[in-house]
């Protein structure tokens, strides 16, 4: 290529060029989405009605220690997405580590309730609490797609994993408050069981959700 050819190539790539804004801190970013997101739970949770014992439930350490580390889950899982939406992560990797570190824990103190209390499932139909979790959670989920679609990737499944778990633990807090129900068995199928449904979803079409 001749040198005034090559100045052509370049010229016409300069053309093409046009401001971008960067992004924001992931920080900065999630924030937001963080404080709509729990007005809208509680928003739900008000209009479904929350559970009669509940004030009885805040001396319950069971309860407070299982809603306690599901907070902690969501919380790190919206930071990971938050992060994750930028190819580098900006050098946060560690954070990963955060949720799926509550989520062994989540499991193993599921394991030890359902040892100690036993594990009774419930038959397998549709009820209303996994239809009011559905909808506390999409909404919530929406938006962190939303948010990640303007960024780049570079970790399709494990984003969508993370934005799930985002999401699916909002709902699950939001279900111990309005359900009565405490076993782990009903928690398993009813709280559980759509988002493990809707994440499988979200996996098989993670490349095509967040291509950028």
């Amino acid at each position: 290529m001749s040198e005034e050819n090559f100045n052509k190539f370049i010229d016409g790539l300069a053309d093409d060029l046009e401001p971008v804004k960067p992004l924001a801190h992931p920080l900065q970013r999630i924030l937001p989405f963080f404080i709509f997101a729990v007005m809208y739970v509680g928003a739900l949770v008000y209009f479904v009605g929350v559970r009669h014992d509940i004030l009885n439930k805040f001396s319950d350490p069971s309860f407070l220690i299982e809603n306690a580390l599901m907070v902690f889950i969501l919380v790190t899982a919206g930071l990971s997405s938050s992060f994750l939406s930028v190819p580098d992560m900006r050098g946060q990797k560690w954070l990963i580590a955060l949720p799926f570190t509550g989520i062994g824990v989540f499991c193993v103190w599921s394991l030890i309730r359902a040892y100690t209390e036993g594990l009774h499932m419930p038959q397998l139909h549709l009820d209303h609490c996994m239809g009011e979790g559905v909808f506390m959670a999409v909404v919530p989920l929406t938006m962190v797609l939303f948010m990640m679609k303007k960024g780049a990737t570079t970790r399709p499944r494990l984003t969508a994993l993370m934005n799930l778990v985002f999401a699916a633990g909002l709902g699950y807090v939001g279900l111990r408050f309005t359900c009565m129900m405490d076993t782990v068995g009903h928690a398993t199928i009813s709280h559980l069981l759509p988002y493990l449904a809707i994440g499988t979803l979200m996996g098989m079409a993670a490349k095509k959700l967040y291509k950028w």
